[in-house]
């Protein structure tokens, strides 16, 4: 019978000398949405078990003094999230997204840690984050305890279920500037039925009026979350001496395909998923912009 050893740290410096000691014997749980199922399939063993759930701190969403940075904590649960009235209000789309995760109990106990640790191109957390140029946290056990500089978001993305992390390394939480006042952003996503779906593909817009700018991120539609960069570029060109608006999105959305190396798989073929870029990024930005 598979019994692990179970360790409780209580502080993020315990946490840095049991990965320290422990090396890769040793994993991280936190809700356990997604290592549980693993373990339950016999595809890991890990021989130790760290429950960063009575970790002190690392459960919060926190504003800072101006008002124009948020961060919040890798054990921060999807149900926080969705109800805070901050990222309501000005990260709509996050909060959107962490409301589609799974069912109210998966919402309940997943965190937006293991949400973006997973590394699932369809992680609903992860697109949102990236649309908000999100960077995370990371804290070393081994060789060199203590802060590492925030790694982009953007960057963390390395490819399905992998992450610029070590194995001794782990995230305390994720970052990013709120847009501006005014700014308006939306995530929308197509699963194969209305609860408890993975995205066949989903977006997150976020609009910022005064800039003219438009942020694009994308799931299930890549290796990893993807940013439409050429497609944000050809917005910030177009947008602002429009006349034809509605010519515009299309044109956007359009080029938001570009971002995307689609694929054939169970869920969905790879041309329906371009289409549905192209259609989720024209209603987004519709929505937000019109």
């Amino acid at each position: 019978m598979y019994e692990p050893l179970w360790e409780r740290p209580s502080t993020v410096g315990e946490v840095e000398a049991i990965l320290a000691s422990a090396g890769d014997r040793a994993r991280l749980i936190a809700g356990g949405t997604d290592l549980a199922v693993l373990i339950k399939r016999g595809e890991v063993r890990p021989e130790i078990l760290v429950d960063l759930g009575f970790v002190d701190g690392m459960s919060r969403v926190d504003v800072g003094r101006s008002g124009e940075r948020v961060e919040i904590g890798a054990l921060t649960t999807h149900a926080r999230i969705a109800r805070d009235h901050t990222l309501h209000a000005r990260a709509t789309a996050l909060a959107q997204a962490c409301r589609t995760v799974g069912s109210p109990q998966i919402r309940a106990r997943g965190t937006i840690g293991g949400n973006i640790v997973n590394a699932s191109p369809a992680a609903d957390g992860a697109v949102a984050l990236l649309a908000f140029d999100a960077s995370v946290e990371v804290r070393r056990g081994h060789p060199t305890r203590g802060r590492r500089a925030p790694v982009p978001l953007v960057e963390f993305f390395e490819g399905p279920g992998k992450v610029a992390l070590a194995r001794t390394e782990f995230v305390t939480a994720v970052a990013f500037n709120l847009p501006e006042v005014g700014a308006r952003s939306a995530y929308l996503k197509v699963g194969q039925r209305n609860a408890l779906a993975i995205a066949i593909a989903s977006a997150a817009v976020v609009f910022e009026p005064k800039a003219a700018r438009v942020r694009i991120a994308l799931g299930s539609v890549a290796p990893t979350p993807v940013r439409a960069a050429a497609a944000e570029r050809l917005f910030a060109a177009e947008w602002p001496d429009a006349t034809d608006r509605a010519g515009v999105i299309d044109e956007v959305a359009a080029k938001a395909v570009d971002s995307t190396s689609c694929i054939d798989d169970v869920r969905a073929s790879a041309w329906y998923r371009a289409d549905l870029v192209r259609t989720l990024t024209r209603r987004a930005l519709t929505r937000l912009c019109v």
